[in-house]
């Protein structure tokens, strides 16, 4: 028990620091801008809704590649390898292509039929054009990022990371604010900050993936991989389930978001504001999600069921503890951390209650990251879909009912997410004890 726990340390950590120098960097972003305007701060609250839909589901797909070398190696079968890796760069590169085509020309109708108006309309629509195309690199990114994943190359993931948040702060101050002699750009000074430090680091993960000596396999590309895309097809069959289940995540999300701007569209501002905040818990119990799904894959590939579940309950229980002392620190000082993004009283009164109520949902919502990471490990993305359309119409339906109908505004939307996490969590909880018989 204490060597396996040693092992997930050795994978979570490196990840965890990477995931909290990202949301560092995406706070600083929105404090940066929220403390300008506070139009600015809606506008990005309803641009992360579309953009993070969509690289959440080609961040997915690319998950299919983690598995699939996880589970090489787990085999012995290294040699595969190269092949998955190559057509997952080529695949994944023209879905990068066709979801930045998307924004490019959509984004106008997209934000008007969430309900967004003017001026934050406006705001949206020139932020997200420049921030889209950070999607041309994001599918080769992350397939490179996923063959280190499977290979449980975790440090070199959170160099990458690291580096690239780092620069995104300090593009952030020179462009925003427009310091040493640069234009200040405001809000899409913040989107060239992210775009060129995604392109960077990108650049340092597929240069280490496809040219380092240092890889346990040596991987190459050629345009003779163009002609392999047949390859693609394992990582699609394992890749795109997880992507459909994180696409429906995002369109309840997306119904939701849009039901509050029915209401006021400062409610979601506040609803991201409370958000962003909760995800730091998730971001670091994320770390531990992703380290169980690459050990339970080479677990599942070298046929050793029990010592998955191992794996997946041992994540969990450091899960618990990561919400419990979180969930401690959201009731006692919800008013500071909230601070740190806006100075207006009246938003601050509004949200305290609301990050309090987050604690609840932390405990669910590790459930059904931890155990539905290790369950994508054990190669059964299929399930982790079909909960996540029970818990789509369920967002769909329950917020109608508690936003709008019921009459509980704001506040319904948080009740929803807790009923959602809760039942789904049950759910995957017993598939997982099921698969690791």
């Amino acid at each position: 028990m204490i060597r396996k726990s040693k092992q997930i340390l050795a994978l979570a950590l490196p990840l965890i620091l990477q995931q909290l120098c990202l949301q560092m960097q995406i706070w600083i972003d929105r404090a940066m801008l929220g403390h300008i305007n506070t139009g600015f701060f809606a506008a990005i609250g309803n641009t992360s809704v579309p953009y993070y839909m969509v690289t959440s589901i080609i961040t997915a797909i690319c998950g299919g590649t983690a598995i699939l070398t996880a589970q090489k190696i787990g085999a012995n079968q290294a040699r595969d390898i190269e092949r998955i890796a190559e057509s997952s760069f080529f695949g994944s590169t023209l879905l990068s292509v066709a979801t930045y085509l998307f924004f490019l020309f959509c984004s106008d109708d997209l934000f008007r039929l969430m309900g967004v108006q003017s001026p934050i309309l406006e705001y949206c629509i020139s932020y997200i054009r420049v921030l889209s195309l950070s999607l041309l690199i994001l599918g080769p990114s992350s397939s490179a990022l996923a063959v280190l994943q499977g290979f449980g190359l975790t440090k070199i993931i959170m160099f990458v990371g690291v580096t690239g948040n780092l620069l995104n702060i300090l593009l952030d101050w020179l462009l925003i604010f427009g310091h040493l002699g640069l234009p200040a750009l405001g809000i899409e000074g913040a989107a060239w900050a992210t775009v060129i430090s995604n392109f960077i680091s990108a650049g340092i993960a597929i240069a280490y993936v496809f040219g380092s000596s240092h890889m346990p396999v040596r991987l190459r590309l050629s345009l003779r991989s163009i002609g392999q895309l047949s390859g693609y097809g394992q990582v699609l069959r394992l890749g795109i389930p997880s992507g459909l289940e994180y696409f429906l995540w995002n369109v309840g999300n997306f119904v939701l978001v849009s039901y509050l701007n029915r209401l006021d569209p400062m409610h979601t501002g506040i609803y991201t504001l409370v958000f962003s905040i909760e995800t730091v818990p998730l971001l670091i119990y994320m770390g531990l999600s992703n380290a169980g799904l690459t050990l339970v894959g080479q677990q599942t590939g070298a046929r050793s069921p029990r010592q998955a579940r191992q794996t997946g309950l041992i994540c969990l229980g450091f899960a618990f503890v990561i919400c419990a002392v979180t969930a401690i620190v959201f009731y006692l000082f919800p008013k500071q951390l909230l601070s740190l993004f806006t100075d207006d009283s009246s938003t601050l009164a509004v949200s305290v209650p609301f990050l309090r109520f987050v604690s609840w949902i932390l405990f669910p919502k590790a459930v059904n990251n931890v155990i539905g990471l290790c369950i994508r490990g054990t190669g059964d993305t299929g399930w982790m879909l079909f909960t996540q359309i029970f818990g789509t119409v369920f967002m769909i339906a329950g917020g109608y009912y508690f936003i709008l109908a019921g009459g509980f505004g704001l506040t319904g939307i948080f009740i929803t997410l807790l009923l959602d996490e809760l039942l789904r969590g049950i759910a995957n909880f017993c598939r997982f004890l099921r698969r690791t018989i």
